[in-house]
């Protein structure tokens, strides 16, 4: 399946006179970016085909991931690779594991060093009775 796989995907990115769209690579949900050289224009035209059919509530930023979102807004030049897609599924999920060890650290720490509410600092804020103090500029010298 992977050879036919790569196959197919060789064909699609190949440059050919009657082709439009030229395939730019895959995300990990299997959804294909491509990119449309206009003549009339000094940018490209890039799009998504996604892999299931989505109705149109269903269609949001989230559905694809961050890099591909660069690449099709043109922040990007480079097609993100499939390496550095998995390396950021890692990274989130070392980040989701640090959140957990941090929240279980806060519920152990005693009160005094827990991390002030947002209450106890509207308590110590001025409220709205303050009053700033009258300023006026120093007075300049005479000469």
């Amino acid at each position: 399946m992977g050879v036919l796989r790569n196959l197919y995907m060789g064909w699609k990115s190949l440059r050919l006179p009657w082709r439009r769209d030229r395939f730019q690579g895959l995300d990990l949900d299997g959804n294909m970016y491509f990119e449309r050289f206009m003549p009339s224009s000094s940018r490209t035209r890039r799009h998504v085909v996604y892999r299931r059919n989505l109705t149109v509530s269903e269609y949001n930023d989230n559905i694809i991931p961050v890099q591909w979102q660069a690449w099709m807004r043109h922040t990007r030049e480079q097609p993100p690779t499939t390496a550095e897609l998995i390396q950021d599924i890692h990274r989130r999920e070392r980040l989701a594991i640090n959140v957990r060890k941090l929240a279980a650290l806060e519920s152990k720490a005693d009160p005094v060093h827990r991390i002030a509410s947002r209450e106890q600092f509207q308590k110590a804020a001025p409220g709205e009775s303050y009053q700033p103090e009258q300023w006026a500029p120093p007075a300049k010298a005479q000469k």
